[in-house]
């Protein structure tokens, strides 16, 4: 018998924090898939030698829900009719504690830690929204280290190391749990 946790992972913040590319890089390390443009709401199986032996599948959201409301809905339709439910997701956000709420209570109805993932760039530009959305009720907050950068090949590699990070932060967590 195996116990696992299935985790739901929200990335935070405005536009140009990372949050759509690295999901991209995340795609190619946990699954071996890359994407110039990537889709949204697909459901991976994963390749990670380490991540396999206890979650399966992974699936993303890609584009924060905010940007493609008027094809979701609102968020209680959008986990309905749109979201790929997997041992391991990755969805997006905007900095709306409303939509926020309504994520958290519909991925814990789903039986999902979730948890928050902010972006340092995104609390220098509005700490105060960071902040509120931090008080909400998360199994785990994480703060990433995404400092701004107009040096396309520094933010590159930048986004490269944050997503080899969490998957080092989702391999520690296989291991141990």
């Amino acid at each position: 018998m195996t116990i696992k946790s299935r985790q739901l992972f929200i990335f935070i913040g405005d536009d140009r924090t990372g949050k759509t590319t690295i999901q991209k890089l995340l795609i190619d390390k946990f699954c071996g898939h890359t994407y110039d443009r990537l889709p949204t709401n697909l459901r991976f199986d994963i390749t990670h030698p380490e991540i396999k032996r206890k979650y399966q599948n992974i699936s993303f959201g890609n584009r924060s829900y905010q940007e493609k409301i008027s094809e979701y809905g609102t968020v209680d339709e959008y986990f309905q009719n749109h979201f790929s439910p997997a041992d391991i997701s990755f969805i997006s956000s905007h900095l709306d504690i409303g939509h926020i709420t309504e994520m958290i209570r519909n991925g814990r109805q789903r039986f999902y830690n979730v948890n928050a993932i902010f972006f340092s760039n995104s609390i220098a530009a509005n700490g105060q929204a960071n902040s509120d959305i931090s008080l909400l009720d998360w199994d785990e907050k994480l703060v990433i280290e995404n400092a701004w950068t107009d040096d396309e090949w520094k933010m590159n590699r930048q986004l490269n190391s944050i997503a080899d990070n969490i998957v080092f932060f989702v391999a520690n967590r296989t291991s141990v749990s």
